[in-house]
């Protein structure tokens, strides 16, 4: 028995294909229907994927095995923490129907950050402050805040390559990682069988994974990520159906909070005092030249305390001999005195990827001997402060 495989057109009043297989199609008006979106997710990554059709470095995954992406920053002033963005695509027209998958990728709501102080002091008309000053409310900005950060186009994997990494790697290493979305119109959702089955979609080629490079830098803030992932195919058809995107594909992802600062000195020395009399040592704002600096290594804010000791300059009965300032950047408000052995919170807030100076002052009101030289420590320490807020439009 043949098998007829061309276009026929039938009438209602024509006999069946007595014996064959009758085909028939529609020409579509419009197109068609878009494309489709299955599945979603974000990956660690090494090395990089050029979209020759090679992976040229293996991927990994996150870095924890809760559902979604989790990522840890590098914690390294200068450095980048690289991921992949990908998601799983197809076209009841055939996945050549497909003419681009892109993505857009959004900071953090509610978290601002990096605003020109003091040129920028007013946004709409609205004070901003340069930071929380002697505990007074939280300061204000408005980079961030959910603001769109780029779009990016994602390139198809070779078949094996894509099928490997989500129903292998993936699917066996951390199945929770991608989100998958609803079949349309019901709400059940894709899943590992019907995509990876022996005729699932990506063995057949009637869908494929589509990925894309992606990086955060060391500084960009702790929080969760927003990736909305649409495609468009040949007919101007999109993945999403209304005008405002409201049905458009997303999923988050996390970069996690890493506090961390550095240092360019290793000693602070006060040379000659005389007592009662303030000596101050100047920090500044070049790095590495052990004249005291401090930069924030981390993606959120820090506020940074001090602990020093008495230098061996003892008591009268109960009160030192000694006490101390110290305060980051150069604003006198921000001075902030203590006593020796206390561990004592500075007034300044060291921002995201932030150098600033420190100095450092003593206070001398008695000698407790003749010896010419005291030596000491100071302990450094970081504590979590608040990202700034936003301010409303």
């Amino acid at each position: 028995m043949s098998l007829t495989l061309s276009a026929t057109t039938v009438s209602a009043t024509e006999p069946p294909c007595d014996g064959e297989v009758c085909t028939e199609l529609t020409r579509g008006v419009s197109g068609g229907t878009g494309p489709i979106i299955k599945a979603k997710w974000e990956m660690l990554r090494q090395g990089n994927w050029h979209g020759t059709g090679t992976i040229l470095d293996p991927y990994r995954l996150d870095d924890f095995t809760a559902a979604g992406a989790q990522f840890t920053p590098p914690n390294v002033w200068g450095a980048n923490m690289d991921y992949a963005v990908c998601a799983i695509v197809t076209d009841p027209n055939g996945v050549a129907d497909i003419d681009g998958v892109y993505v857009d990728i959004y900071y953090p709501q509610g978290i601002a950050f990096h605003y020109a102080y003091p040129a920028n002091t007013s946004y709409n008309g609205k004070p901003m402050v340069a930071d929380v000053i002697n505990g007074s409310s939280q300061d204000k900005g408005v980079h961030g805040c959910g603001e769109f950060i780029e779009e990016n186009e994602l390139l198809p994997l070779p078949k094996m390559d894509g099928y490997n990494l989500f129903c292998g790697t993936i699917r066996n290493d951390n199945s929770n990682l991608p989100k998958f979305f609803p079949m349309d119109p019901d709400t059940t959702l894709y899943n590992y069988d019907e995509i990876c089955g022996a005729t699932g979609e990506l063995m057949k080629e009637t869908a494929k994974v589509y990925c894309d490079d992606k990086d955060l830098t060391w500084e960009d803030p702790a929080g969760n990520y927003r990736v909305e992932v649409f495609a468009q195919d040949k007919a101007g058809n999109f993945s999403y159906l209304s005008q405002d995107k409201s049905d458009i594909d997303y999923n988050e992802f996390t970069y996690l909070e890493a506090q961390g600062y550095d240092i360019d000195f290793t000693a602070i020395d006060y040379g000659e005092v005389a007592l009662n009399s303030h000596k101050i040592i100047s920090g500044d704002l070049t790095w590495g030249n052990n004249v005291p600096s401090i930069r924030n290594t981390g993606n959120v804010r820090l506020y940074i305390s001090i602990n020093q000791d008495d230098m061996g300059l003892g008591k009268v009965g109960t009160t030192w001999n000694v006490k101390y300032d110290a305060r980051i950047g150069n604003e006198q408000l921000d001075w902030k005195w203590y006593w020796p052995e206390v561990n004592t919170k500075l007034e300044d807030i060291l921002d995201l990827s932030e150098i600033e100076e420190m100095d450092f002052s003593v206070l001398i009101t008695k000698f407790p001997s003749i010896s010419a030289t005291y030596t000491g420590v100071i302990d450094l320490s970081a504590t979590r402060a608040v990202f700034r807020g936003c301010i409303a439009d």
